[in-house]
């Protein structure tokens, strides 16, 4: 294993970079994996972002979900949110333990989620925050 193989290596101005040390410091894709490593991220084994790693989903007026999923939003005094079963937002299914194997996470409004949803990437700095917040991630 080595930095190159690691899911938080990402490249910034030509460079290599690790999102888990300073993002000023440079780093070789030979050199061997740190404890910090990771294999490639997979959000259905995940689901970091969509449970108790963030409390609120802000949504806007124009997002797909709000005409077609109604059900699923939540109108506070100034704003818009998806709603929330527990500490996960309500479109979250899967990562249930039955019979000793995990079902793999899913979003029911993958097609029509919200901007701020879309804007969530696979790797970047908000995902490792995600992680970290529910225990995955170092």
């Amino acid at each position: 294993m080595t930095c190159g193989d690691c899911a938080w290596r990402y490249e910034s101005r030509g460079r290599t970079r690790c999102r888990q040390v300073d993002a000023t410091t440079r780093i070789d894709d030979a050199w061997p994996a740190c404890e910090r490593f990771e294999a490639a991220l997979d959000c259905q084994t995940c689901g970091a972002c969509c449970r108790a790693a963030y409390h609120s989903v802000e949504v806007s007026p124009r997002d797909p979900v709000v005409k077609k999923q109604p059900q699923l939003i939540v109108k506070r005094e100034t704003y818009l949110e998806l709603q929330r079963t527990g500490d996960r937002c309500a479109a979250l299914h899967g990562g249930t333990i039955e019979a000793g194997t995990t079902t793999r996470y899913h979003c029911t409004i993958y097609d029509d989620r919200p901007r701020t949803c879309r804007d969530f990437t696979l790797g970047s700095e908000h995902c490792l925050t995600a992680r970290r917040r529910v225990g995955l991630t170092l």
